[in-house]
């Protein structure tokens, strides 16, 4: 088994980005001894619960991107096998809803974009209710759902990203310990635990925590439609379930993620959430997705429609040609090769109709003859017309005699 707390405390030496709240007190929490001695064959607990058609899928404690078993009762939950119980209530029949009942102060950034990708393909519409805490992490899958409902004692929000950096060069100078690292470039063992970091190695961790916290801040800002400057400015702050529904960080304050037909909402009284609205939520939902499956199979239709047409075309097109090719091969006597016929083919209309004129030999034709010149001049002078013209020329110059 993976020696869990090595690897949490390993990634957070090699400046692991975290989305988390009191990450010290929720280690702390975490009773690494026993999960050291709990094996595959002791996980008994069922991936959720079902009860009219809902399932609940608890979220509890420090998010990691996965756990080699189901954590979540010790105080911690991985990505990847979150995932899979998503995975399992859209395969399982009595289901018709999914609830994630969230309770953790975050964890990692790595793993989150796996989560929320899994949370938005889901074939079954996705809530949450908040029954402890959502922070961080915890509200970046929060608000990857459909809506948000809090208990009135929940914290809701701390959104943004941080990283650690040991430097402990004090302690190893007051043991009379100095280490000197020799490098090939300045990146090349950059941000270590006995040497300052400078100015540069600095601008780049920060970099690195702009960056992710930037994605955060538009993530929120348009799943729960708040300008992101808003989201900015907050600095990272937490807020009551009450506060929160007023920023619009969730929808609605209830006691319970029990769903019930009987129960009633004011929408004036944060205490109280009318659970038929999410009925409703869940069926519009359902149905926009049915609307959604619909217009594609039309438009995948339509183009298997449109490939069908444009094949037959082409085959009427090329049947067409190749009888024009056979038909000038008659014409012209001549055999052409396999190379010439798809030429041919190639050719369009006019450049088609100009290789037929091309390939066709030009029959000879006698000039025509000049006006006032007949047949028997132009083909037999001596036994006609120039027989006529010599007896003028003689009766002339005879003429000129006298």
């Amino acid at each position: 088994m993976i020696n869990l707390q090595a690897k949490i405390k390993r990634d957070i030496d090699s400046h692991a980005l975290m989305s988390c709240t009191e990450l010290e007190n929720q280690l702390a929490s975490i009773d690494f001894k026993a999960l050291s001695r709990y094996g595959d064959d002791d996980v008994n607990e069922p991936a959720y619960t079902v009860e009219n058609g809902v399932a609940t899928i608890d979220v509890r404690g420090l998010l990691v991107p996965e756990t080699s078993s189901d954590y979540r009762s010790w105080g911690v939950t991985g990505y990847a096998n979150l995932a899979d119980y998503i995975q399992q209530a859209n395969d399982d029949y009595a289901v018709t809803s999914i609830v994630l009942d969230i309770d953790s102060g975050g964890g990692y950034v790595a793993g989150l974009d796996g989560i929320t990708e899994t949370i938005y393909q889901s074939a079954k519409p996705i809530e949450t209710f908040v029954s402890g805490d959502a922070y961080s992490a915890a509200y970046w899958l929060a608000a990857s759902t459909s809506k948000i409902t809090a208990s009135k004692k929940s914290g809701i929000g701390s959104i943004g990203v941080y990283g650690d950096h040991a430097e402990k060069s004090k302690a190893l100078e007051d043991a009379g310990i100095k280490i000197k690292r020799f490098r090939s470039g300045r990146w090349k063992g950059a941000f270590n635990w006995f040497t300052p970091l400078s100015a540069e190695e600095e601008t780049r961790l920060q970099d690195g925590i702009n960056e992710s916290a930037s994605i955060f801040f538009n993530y929120v800002a348009a799943q729960r439609n708040i300008d992101v400057k808003t989201i900015q400015g907050w600095e990272g702050d937490d807020f009551s379930a009450a506060k929160a529904k007023e920023l619009g960080l969730i929808d609605a304050i209830a006691d319970s993620v029990a769903v019930s037909s009987s129960t009633k909402q004011s929408n004036n009284n944060p205490e109280e959430y009318d659970l038929n609205e999410l009925e409703k939520a869940q069926a519009e939902i359902a149905a926009l997705k049915a609307d959604k499956v619909k217009d594609e199979q039309a438009i995948a239709d339509a183009k298997a429609a449109a490939l069908v047409a444009q094949n037959a075309l082409a085959a009427s097109q090329s049947a067409t040609r190749q009888a024009d090719i056979d038909k000038l091969a008659t014409d012209t006597g001549r055999t052409f090769t396999d190379e010439q016929v798809t030429a041919f083919k190639a050719m369009d209309e006019a450049q088609f109709a100009t290789s037929v004129v091309l390939a066709t030999p030009v029959a000879p034709k006698a000039p025509e003859l000049p006006d006032g010149l007949d047949k028997a001049q132009a083909t037999n002078g001596r036994e006609g017309g120039e027989s006529k013209i010599m007896a003028a020329v003689a009766a002339a110059k005879a003429q000129g005699a006298k």
